[in-house]
């Protein structure tokens, strides 16, 4: 099809004038319909694609919903709360918006289309939801990001091969997951830097009056229950 042209402009230069007009016309003609193919072959894997990933972001839910730990938490706390979870065409991994009405967490229908990617990406932003009345602090960035991270491992997600997920590479799962592979204390600190806020410590030493240290008294101990509570799964997950 590449010669077409051409071929097309060796017939128009050896015919006469008015051969040549209607040869031309054939030409454009031709070529007008190998762009019009090419365009349809692009559309038609286009939806093939976005088929396949809204396949996967369905078996996702799927998966996550029947597990009792985290995965399951989340899915039951977007199905309390009315929360939907859509493929969407933007330049982050994944966002909340709002949809016909409905709170919705996009995800990327740019991502490869991986359960083990969708699945921290959905827990993720569920969690920001989840624990969003914990003071804004290195704690509660952990607590979101060990959400995520615990979503991953239990659907088999390796964190030595990140940012490789089933052989494609997604660095925004590895950025959300990763600091769960260090230690708790070490990751606080880690994310309370990177996210510009404190630790609830360093709360309690600013606390104004008797409330507000009470107040984080209880964060504090919801923070150290969280870490018991995903004691087990994290000893296990980091030994894959």
């Amino acid at each position: 099809m590449n010669k077409t042209p051409l071929a097309a402009l060796v017939l128009v230069l050896a015919a006469p004038a008015g051969a040549q007009e209607y040869r031309r016309q054939q030409a454009q003609a031709a070529e007008q319909a190998y762009k019009d193919l090419q365009v349809r072959n692009s559309e038609m894997r286009a939806g093939e694609a976005a088929k396949a990933s809204g396949r996967a972001l369905d078996a996702t839910l799927v998966v996550m919903n029947d597990g009792p730990e985290a995965g399951g938490r989340v899915t039951r706390f977007l199905e309390e709360n009315k929360i939907d979870v859509l493929l969407a065409t933007q330049a982050e991994a994944v966002k909340t918006g709002v949809v016909n009405g409905r709170t919705a967490i996009l995800i990327s229908d740019a991502l490869p289309a991986h359960p083990r990617v969708y699945a921290p990406l959905i827990a993720s932003e569920a969690a920001k939801k989840i624990y969003a009345d914990m003071p804004a602090s290195g704690e509660r960035s952990y607590m979101i990001g060990a959400t995520a991270a615990r979503a991953f491992a239990e659907l088999g997600g390796e964190f030595n091969k990140l940012p490789a997920i089933d052989g494609d590479a997604v660095p925004a799962v590895k950025e959300i997951v990763s600091a769960w592979a260090g230690g708790a204390e070490a990751a606080v600190e880690e994310l309370a830097k990177r996210d510009g806020v404190p630790t609830i410590p360093d709360l309690r030493q600013k606390a104004a009056d008797p409330k507000a240290t009470e107040e984080l008294n209880a964060a504090d101990k919801r923070f150290v229950a969280f870490l018991i509570d995903e004691r087990d799964a994290r000893v296990e997950a980091l030994k894959h």
